[in-house]
């Protein structure tokens, strides 16, 4: 992962992705398409920079980590941190995952908090 170019690259397949697979099963919704990629991916991305680095081999860089469970990688990410036992050591690394996992636990909380609303609110802009 070598820049921010390439990760909202990687990001925006993963979308353009869920709404294909929803075109092919379209009683999968288009969101747990997009959540279920992105979780395997970073999942995957963690096991990958844990067996790079028992090899000493380049790495996966925080920032990837970060991005990714940013933008829903979260659960995958932590569960990778668990099984793979990678990473825990490092608290700076745990704090932020932290706060990005109870940063989506509020906005899903907000969300079904007022998803009346939401859903009155996409009916009247789009007509």
């Amino acid at each position: 992962m070598c820049c921010n170019s390439f990760r909202i690259l990687i990001m925006f397949l993963f979308t353009f992705a869920s709404f294909a697979l929803n075109i092919a099963m379209p009683n999968i919704p288009v969101i747990v398409w997009y959540f279920g990629s992105i979780n395997l991916f970073s999942f995957i991305l963690f096991g990958i920079d844990k067996l790079n680095s028992t090899k000493e081999r380049k790495r996966v860089p925080e920032l990837s980590f970060h991005f990714f469970s940013l933008i829903g990688g979260v659960l995958g990410l932590l569960l990778g941190v668990v099984l793979f036992r990678h990473k825990l050591n490092n608290k700076y690394f745990l704090f932020i995952q932290l706060g990005i996992l109870i940063l989506w636990i509020v906005a899903l909380y907000l969300i079904f908090q007022n998803i009346g609303t939401l859903i009155a609110w996409s009916k009247s802009i789009s007509g």
